[in-house]
């Protein structure tokens, strides 16, 4: 048999193992990831297997931006930028905690590795894996907060390991003078914000491309490349490849959801669901896959019982310092929150009461008295309100603003008359000032309804798994390096045993705990009352468009009008019912009518198919009326996927 057939035997072999674990590992109860991890074990352990050896800058470069990005797309922004604090915190300041000490530990124990590079061993099991953490937690129902946290975690965490990692590298490499502490800080900065800039700018061009395009293929292919794009051009400007990626995916996930074409995203996510389930899930079969090489070079060593010894104690560490981390994390969010909540106690009522006429007339005041802001430093505030961060100079600036006013409101002379050009300007303005406000209040509401407890603590701390990047990542310290098979078995060790034993331990644990979520039916209700508001800004753009019609002289039809406002009708008595009916009960309203509807469109496409093979009608008005079938359809499996996920 050649190579090629072999590797395409190899492939198809791996599709189907994929399939069938993933098959009954959901069946059993048992996530995906944990169950493909322990078949490679065991595969890997069958004699005369061969092992096969991927370059790490392969899976660096092509395997993981895909699944960086794919994971970036689904995070809600406005949930992002809400707990960015505790990402930064485990993302960053716990990798960075855990690595020194898994760094000093491992040294201590094993003095000819360097400290140095046992800080890159640390680097290495530091992150814990976002595909891993996720999974479970969707799966277990987890609030969507700690979802959020960790999925933020998971794709942040990358960046600094590897940053941490490439610079420990550097310092057991160095021939001449070590980077510096502030080289060091200067490196990480740039590779975080140089990233975040890169990903930015790069999903800017990708919304507007694709929303110009009407090819669903070339919609597809650019797509795909993005995450590679993204990488490369990271890494190019020296800065992290991955943050660009996760830049660019949580970017065109959010911003592409109100400006790319439905059926263009509908596409997309089927194919970004089928590109993660193959790769992702393939590999953690080849992680667990070669773990026996890596555990007979160090064998051959007869340093296996020791390697496997210091694993155990690097472990028990990780797991430790996560779990001390958590109390002082969740009791700085409640300060947080307690402090926020007094300052906004203290000017509600301050702000509430502006009108649009009042806050033109202030606005010319200040214009009189010259009160000016650069566009520069209005552009930093602008960014540091967008992420939730307020300086002591923010709130200086906001005091000072709020005395002027209070300065104003005694001023006899009369404010200036604006042009309609500042008017219009003004107006804009306006509502972006209330649009802070309430963004600022829906934050502390969320805050305060979304609290986290000892509980979910406990669950944050046993998510801990790590997977992939560790793995891939132990692989780039070089061959000369002092105990390298050791250093690599470790993070095998962590990798495999954390993502198994905490990926068993956490589905009876969260049972056992209850942690709060949702109140029943909430999100339903919040559904309805969105719906009744895109139907009252839909009703009126319709009103605002008889009446010019009208006005020109050539009015719609009899009857479009009341059949375009039907269909929001329609949709609004549906969410109501799904929003007042009680859905545990087996046989309610919600259930009755999907059941019916179902029946009604089965009969419809079975009517469609033998229109369409009877060759009464054309190819075309076929295909459009199949569309709107799958649409319906698809938003009935919607209902009931959030029907049974209660």
């Amino acid at each position: 048999m050649g190579s090629t057939e072999l590797a395409t035997l190899v492939v198809v072999a791996v599709v189907l193992v994929i399939g069938v674990v993933s098959f009954f590992a959901s069946r059993i109860g048992v996530a995906a990831p944990l169950a493909l991890t322990l078949v490679g074990v065991g595969a890997g352990a069958i004699p005369g297997v061969p092992h096969l050896e991927i370059e790490p800058d392969i899976v660096l470069t092509v395997i993981l931006p895909p699944l960086l990005y794919a994971a970036a797309r689904q995070v809600p922004f406005v949930d992002f930028r809400r707990n960015l604090r505790v990402i930064g915190t485990l993302a960053v300041v716990l990798v960075i905690v855990s690595a020194v000490l898994v760094g000093v530990l491992v040294h201590l124990l094993w003095a000819v590795v360097p400290l140095a590079l046992a800080i890159a061993l640390g680097a290495v099991v530091a992150p814990p894996d976002a595909v891993a953490a996720t999974s479970l937690g969707k799966r277990l129902g987890l609030p969507p907060r700690i979802v959020t946290i960790l999925e933020g975690e998971g794709l942040v965490n990358d960046a600094t390991a590897l940053v941490l990692l490439s610079t420990a590298l550097a310092i057991v490499s160095a021939t001449g003078t070590a980077p510096t502490g502030w080289s060091i800080a200067l490196t990480f900065l740039w590779a975080v914000v140089g990233a975040a800039l890169i990903g930015g700018v790069l999903a800017a061009v990708v919304v507007v491309l694709r929303h110009r395009i009407t090819d669903p293929v070339l919609d597809a292919a650019i797509s795909l490349v993005v995450p590679f794009v993204a990488y490369l051009a990271g890494e190019f400007a020296g800065a992290s490849g991955v943050v660009a990626v996760v830049t660019a995916g949580i970017l065109v996930g959010n911003q592409g959801a109100y400006r790319i074409r439905a059926s263009f995203r509908a596409a997309e996510s089927g194919t970004w669901r089928t590109v993660t389930l193959l790769v992702e899930n393939a590999v953690f079969l080849y992680m667990g896959f070669e773990l026996w090489p890596v555990v007979g070079e160090v064998a051959a060593g007869n340093a296996l019982l020791a390697t496997l010894g210091v694993a155990g104690l690097v472990i028990v560490l990780l797991v430790a310092v996560r779990f001390a981390a958590m109390p002082p994390l969740l009791s700085s969010i409640r300060r947080r929150y307690r402090r926020h909540a007094a300052r906004a106690a203290q000017t509600q009522g301050r702000f509430d009461s502006i009108t649009e006429e009042d806050f033109q007339r202030r606005a010319a005041s200040f214009r009189r008295l010259g009160i000016r802001q650069s566009p520069g430093r209005s552009f930093l505030r602008g960014v540091r309100a967008a992420l939730g961060i307020v300086t002591k100079k923010d709130r200086a600036a906001r005091d000072r603003v709020v005395a002027q006013l209070a300065e104003l409101e005694n001023d006899p002379t009369p404010a200036p008359e604006l042009d309609e050009s500042t008017r219009s300007r003004l107006s804009r303005s306006f509502q972006n000032f209330r649009k802070r406000l309430d963004q600022r209040a829906n934050d502390l509401t969320a805050e305060r309804d979304q609290a986290l407890g000892w509980r979910d603590g406990v669950i944050l701390g046993l998510s801990g798994m790590r997977g992939v990047v560790t793995v891939v990542a132990v692989q780039t310290v070089p061959d000369g390096a002092p105990m390298r098979d050791s250093l690599v078995l470790i993070a095998f060790a962590v990798a495999i045993i954390t993502l198994v034993v905490q990926g068993l331990l956490l589905p009876v644990v969260v049972r056992r705990l209850h942690p709060a979520a949702d109140a029943p039916g909430s999100e339903r209700t919040e559904v309805y009352e969105l719906r009744k508001l895109m139907k009252d800004a839909g009703d009126a753009a319709v009103a605002h468009v008889a009446e010019s019609s009208a006005a020109s002289g050539s009015p719609l039809r009899d009857g479009v009008v009341d059949e375009v406002a039907a269909q929001g009708t329609i949709w609004l008595g549906r969410l109501e019912i799904w929003a007042s009916t009680d859905l545990t009960e087996p046989d309610n309203e919600v259930a009755q009518f999907q059941r019916l509807r179902r029946v009604q469109l089965d009969a419809e496409r079975a009517a469609l198919g033998d229109a369409y093979e009877r060759g009464a009608y054309s190819s075309e008005a076929i295909e459009v009326l199949r569309t709107a079938l799958d649409a319906e359809e698809i938003s009935m499996d919607a209902v009931d996927a959030r029907a049974s996920g209660e």
